[in-house]
Protein backbone atom coordinates (compact mmCIF):
# COMPACT_ATOMS: atom_id res chain seq x y z
CA UNK A 1 0.00 0.00 0.00
CA UNK A 2 1.77 3.31 -0.95
CA UNK A 3 0.58 6.46 0.71
CA UNK A 4 1.69 10.12 0.22
CA UNK A 5 1.46 12.40 3.22
CA UNK A 6 2.26 15.88 2.90
CA UNK A 7 3.97 17.72 6.09
CA UNK A 8 3.50 21.45 6.65
CA UNK A 9 6.43 23.35 8.50
CA UNK A 10 5.50 22.74 12.48
CA UNK A 11 2.01 22.52 11.35
CA UNK A 12 2.44 18.93 10.31
CA UNK A 13 -0.83 18.61 8.09
CA UNK A 14 -1.38 15.36 6.46
CA UNK A 15 -3.35 14.14 3.71
CA UNK A 16 -3.13 10.40 1.78
CA UNK A 17 -3.39 9.85 -1.80
CA UNK A 18 -6.17 7.36 -2.95
CA UNK A 19 -3.52 3.65 -3.16
CA UNK A 20 -2.43 3.46 -6.43
CA UNK A 21 -1.22 -0.18 -6.22
CA UNK A 22 -4.06 -3.05 -6.59
CA UNK A 23 -2.13 -5.01 -3.65
CA UNK A 24 -3.12 -6.09 -0.19
CA UNK A 25 -1.10 -4.61 2.36
CA UNK A 26 -0.84 -3.82 5.94
CA UNK A 27 -3.86 -0.74 7.18
CA UNK A 28 -1.92 2.08 8.66
CA UNK A 29 -5.77 3.03 9.96
CA UNK A 30 -6.34 2.14 13.55
CA UNK A 31 -9.22 3.23 16.32
CA UNK A 32 -9.65 6.52 17.07
CA UNK A 33 -8.91 7.09 20.68
CA UNK A 34 -9.63 9.59 23.17
CA UNK A 35 -6.30 11.34 24.63
CA UNK A 36 -5.40 13.94 26.90
CA UNK A 37 -3.33 16.51 25.27
CA UNK A 38 0.17 15.98 26.68
CA UNK A 39 3.35 18.75 27.19
CA UNK A 40 5.82 19.31 24.57
CA UNK A 41 8.40 16.99 27.14
CA UNK A 42 6.63 14.25 27.89
CA UNK A 43 7.29 12.09 24.74
CA UNK A 44 9.99 14.16 23.01
CA UNK A 45 11.88 13.92 26.38
CA UNK A 46 12.00 10.01 26.64
CA UNK A 47 13.31 9.54 22.72
CA UNK A 48 17.33 9.37 22.26
CA UNK A 49 19.31 12.32 21.51
CA UNK A 50 21.45 10.55 18.99
CA UNK A 51 20.07 7.33 17.30
CA UNK A 52 22.66 5.61 17.07
CA UNK A 53 26.18 5.54 18.94
CA UNK A 54 28.35 6.25 15.63
CA UNK A 55 28.05 5.27 11.87
CA UNK A 56 28.60 1.69 11.63
CA UNK A 57 31.49 0.76 8.97
CA UNK A 58 30.37 -0.35 5.62
CA UNK A 59 26.95 -0.91 6.83
CA UNK A 60 25.00 0.90 4.02
CA UNK A 61 24.17 4.20 2.40
CA UNK A 62 21.99 6.34 4.55
CA UNK A 63 19.76 7.48 1.15
CA UNK A 64 21.39 11.07 1.45
CA UNK A 65 22.21 11.88 -2.10
CA UNK A 66 25.38 14.26 -3.48
CA UNK A 67 22.82 17.44 -4.96
CA UNK A 68 26.34 18.25 -6.92
CA UNK A 69 25.07 15.42 -9.54
CA UNK A 70 21.20 15.73 -9.45
CA UNK A 71 19.02 16.32 -11.89
CA UNK A 72 16.96 19.34 -10.23
CA UNK A 73 16.82 21.35 -13.44
CA UNK A 74 14.37 18.98 -15.09
CA UNK A 75 13.07 16.73 -12.55
CA UNK A 76 13.58 16.95 -9.21
CA UNK A 77 13.25 20.43 -6.72
CA UNK A 78 16.17 19.07 -4.03
CA UNK A 79 17.22 15.67 -3.41
CA UNK A 80 14.73 12.89 -2.09
CA UNK A 81 15.67 11.62 1.54
CA UNK A 82 14.92 7.90 2.88
CA UNK A 83 14.05 8.00 6.36
CA UNK A 84 16.83 5.53 7.77
CA UNK A 85 18.94 6.47 10.42
CA UNK A 86 22.83 8.01 9.64
CA UNK A 87 24.28 3.80 9.14
CA UNK A 88 21.16 2.86 6.89
CA UNK A 89 20.01 0.04 8.91
CA UNK A 90 16.96 0.02 11.02
CA UNK A 91 15.06 -2.65 12.70
CA UNK A 92 11.53 -3.79 12.94
CA UNK A 93 9.52 -6.52 14.21
CA UNK A 94 6.96 -6.42 11.38
CA UNK A 95 6.44 -9.47 8.93
CA UNK A 96 5.62 -6.54 5.85
CA UNK A 97 7.05 -3.51 7.48
CA UNK A 98 6.22 0.39 6.22
CA UNK A 99 8.57 1.81 4.86
CA UNK A 100 9.04 5.94 4.08
CA UNK A 101 11.53 8.41 2.02
CA UNK A 102 10.62 12.01 1.43
CA UNK A 103 10.17 13.39 -2.10
CA UNK A 104 10.61 16.93 -3.29
CA UNK A 105 8.48 18.85 -5.47
CA UNK A 106 9.23 17.17 -8.38
CA UNK A 107 8.19 16.54 -11.87
CA UNK A 108 9.43 12.83 -12.36
CA UNK A 109 7.18 9.94 -13.60
CA UNK A 110 7.03 8.19 -11.10
CA UNK A 111 9.24 5.45 -9.04
CA UNK A 112 10.11 2.10 -8.85
CA UNK A 113 10.94 0.10 -5.61
CA UNK A 114 12.66 -3.43 -4.95
CA UNK A 115 13.19 -5.33 -1.97
CA UNK A 116 16.57 -7.48 -1.77
CA UNK A 117 17.52 -10.84 0.24
CA UNK A 118 20.71 -10.08 1.95
CA UNK A 119 21.98 -12.74 -0.92
CA UNK A 120 21.20 -10.09 -3.24
CA UNK A 121 17.71 -11.92 -4.44
CA UNK A 122 14.67 -9.89 -5.01
CA UNK A 123 11.87 -10.75 -3.09
CA UNK A 124 9.89 -7.81 -4.29
CA UNK A 125 9.53 -5.04 -6.75
CA UNK A 126 6.63 -2.66 -7.91
CA UNK A 127 6.69 0.42 -10.08
CA UNK A 128 4.19 2.75 -11.16
CA UNK A 129 3.28 6.33 -12.60
CA UNK A 130 2.51 9.25 -10.04
CA UNK A 131 -0.65 11.30 -9.82
CA UNK A 132 0.23 14.66 -11.84
CA UNK A 133 -1.65 17.95 -11.37
CA UNK A 134 -0.70 21.69 -12.51
CA UNK A 135 0.74 23.91 -10.48
CA UNK A 136 3.41 26.56 -9.81
CA UNK A 137 7.34 25.36 -10.07
CA UNK A 138 10.04 27.36 -8.32
CA UNK A 139 9.81 29.89 -10.95
CA UNK A 140 5.77 30.34 -10.58
CA UNK A 141 5.22 28.79 -13.55
CA UNK A 142 2.73 26.73 -14.45
CA UNK A 143 3.94 23.51 -14.35
CA UNK A 144 2.85 19.42 -14.32
CA UNK A 145 4.18 18.13 -10.31
CA UNK A 146 3.55 15.40 -8.69
CA UNK A 147 0.48 15.68 -6.57
CA UNK A 148 1.49 16.64 -3.51
CA UNK A 149 4.76 17.06 -3.42
CA UNK A 150 6.75 18.05 -1.48
CA UNK A 151 6.28 15.45 1.26
CA UNK A 152 6.87 12.37 2.88
CA UNK A 153 5.58 8.59 1.16
CA UNK A 154 5.29 5.46 2.21
CA UNK A 155 4.88 1.61 1.04
CA UNK A 156 3.61 -1.05 3.13
CA UNK A 157 5.08 -4.57 1.87
CA UNK A 158 1.88 -6.62 0.88
CA UNK A 159 0.97 -10.05 1.30
CA UNK A 160 1.67 -12.09 -1.43
CA UNK A 161 0.71 -15.41 -1.66
CA UNK A 162 3.79 -18.03 -3.25
CA UNK A 163 6.29 -15.19 -2.81
CA UNK A 164 9.66 -15.28 -0.17
CA UNK A 165 7.70 -13.08 2.34
CA UNK A 166 7.03 -12.20 4.80
CA UNK A 167 10.44 -11.20 6.30
CA UNK A 168 12.55 -13.49 8.46
CA UNK A 169 13.55 -12.77 11.97
CA UNK A 170 17.71 -12.09 12.32
CA UNK A 171 17.69 -11.61 8.58
CA UNK A 172 18.61 -8.03 6.85
CA UNK A 173 16.94 -6.99 4.01
CA UNK A 174 17.87 -4.03 1.35
CA UNK A 175 15.57 -1.78 -0.32
CA UNK A 176 15.82 0.76 -2.81
CA UNK A 177 13.42 3.29 -4.49
CA UNK A 178 14.09 4.95 -8.09
CA UNK A 179 12.89 8.16 -8.92
CA UNK A 180 12.19 7.90 -12.64
CA UNK A 181 12.55 11.35 -14.11
CA UNK A 182 11.97 9.90 -17.98
CA UNK A 183 10.60 6.11 -18.84
CA UNK A 184 12.41 6.74 -21.89
CA UNK A 185 15.75 7.21 -20.25
CA UNK A 186 17.19 5.90 -17.42
CA UNK A 187 20.24 8.43 -17.20
CA UNK A 188 18.25 11.07 -15.16
CA UNK A 189 16.73 8.59 -12.42
CA UNK A 190 17.60 8.66 -8.82
CA UNK A 191 17.89 6.40 -5.87
CA UNK A 192 17.34 6.03 -2.62
CA UNK A 193 18.39 3.10 -0.67
CA UNK A 194 17.81 1.93 3.23
CA UNK A 195 18.32 -1.68 4.88
CA UNK A 196 15.77 -3.59 7.50
CA UNK A 197 16.84 -5.81 9.62
CA UNK A 198 13.66 -7.66 11.51
CA UNK A 199 14.17 -8.86 15.02
CA UNK A 200 11.90 -11.55 17.43
CA UNK A 201 9.75 -9.41 20.20
CA UNK A 202 10.66 -10.14 23.87
CA UNK A 203 7.35 -11.42 25.78
CA UNK A 204 7.21 -8.36 28.11
CA UNK A 205 7.50 -5.23 25.37
CA UNK A 206 4.87 -7.55 23.62
CA UNK A 207 2.54 -7.44 26.32
CA UNK A 208 3.59 -3.68 27.43
CA UNK A 209 3.14 -2.55 23.43
CA UNK A 210 -0.93 -4.09 23.34
CA UNK A 211 -1.65 -2.13 26.49
CA UNK A 212 0.13 1.04 25.74
CA UNK A 213 -1.45 4.16 23.66
CA UNK A 214 0.55 5.19 21.01
CA UNK A 215 2.43 7.96 22.87
CA UNK A 216 4.29 5.04 24.84
CA UNK A 217 4.52 3.24 22.25
CA UNK A 218 6.34 5.75 20.32
CA UNK A 219 8.91 5.49 23.75
CA UNK A 220 9.00 1.99 23.95
CA UNK A 221 10.18 1.23 20.19
CA UNK A 222 12.87 4.01 20.46
CA UNK A 223 14.41 2.19 23.65
CA UNK A 224 14.44 -0.81 21.79
CA UNK A 225 15.92 1.31 19.02
CA UNK A 226 12.78 -0.41 16.47
CA UNK A 227 12.83 2.47 14.12
CA UNK A 228 10.13 1.47 10.93
CA UNK A 229 7.89 0.82 14.34
CA UNK A 230 8.71 4.22 16.41
CA UNK A 231 8.45 6.39 12.91
CA UNK A 232 5.53 4.82 11.53
CA UNK A 233 3.92 5.64 14.90
CA UNK A 234 4.84 9.15 15.08
CA UNK A 235 3.77 9.41 11.50
CA UNK A 236 -0.20 7.94 12.55
CA UNK A 237 -0.51 10.04 15.35
CA UNK A 238 0.45 13.61 13.00
CA UNK A 239 -2.33 12.05 11.00
CA UNK A 240 -4.80 12.16 14.25
CA UNK A 241 -3.47 14.98 16.05
CA UNK A 242 -1.85 17.45 13.25
CA UNK A 243 -1.68 20.47 15.84
CA UNK A 244 -0.49 18.28 19.21
CA UNK A 245 3.05 20.67 20.09
CA UNK A 246 4.11 17.08 22.56
CA UNK A 247 3.50 15.46 18.66
CA UNK A 248 5.40 17.99 17.00
CA UNK A 249 8.72 18.00 19.37
CA UNK A 250 8.95 13.82 19.24
CA UNK A 251 8.39 14.28 15.37
CA UNK A 252 11.24 17.28 15.81
CA UNK A 253 13.67 15.32 18.30
CA UNK A 254 13.10 11.79 16.19
CA UNK A 255 13.99 13.40 13.35
CA UNK A 256 17.35 14.97 14.25
CA UNK A 257 18.37 11.72 16.38
CA UNK A 258 19.45 10.23 12.95
CA UNK A 259 20.66 13.78 10.99
CA UNK A 260 17.03 14.29 9.17
CA UNK A 261 16.31 17.67 10.30
CA UNK A 262 16.51 18.97 6.92
CA UNK A 263 12.88 17.60 6.65
CA UNK A 264 12.12 19.84 9.51
CA UNK A 265 12.24 22.80 6.87
CA UNK A 266 9.40 21.48 4.67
Amino acid sequence: MLKLIRFFPHKLAITALVTLLLIVGLSLKEPVRVQAQLSNASISSQLPDQWESAPLPNSGDSGLQDSSNLPFAGCLSNYPIALVPASGMGQTLAEYPTIFWYLPRTRAWGMEFKLTNSDSQEIYSTKYAFAHGTSNDDQGQDAQLVVGTPGILSLTIPRLKGSSLPLKVDQKYDWTVRIICNPNDPSGDVYMAGTIRRVSIDPTLSRRLQQAPPEERVVLYAKERLWYEALGTLVKLQRDRPNDPAVIAAWDKLLKSVGLDMILLG
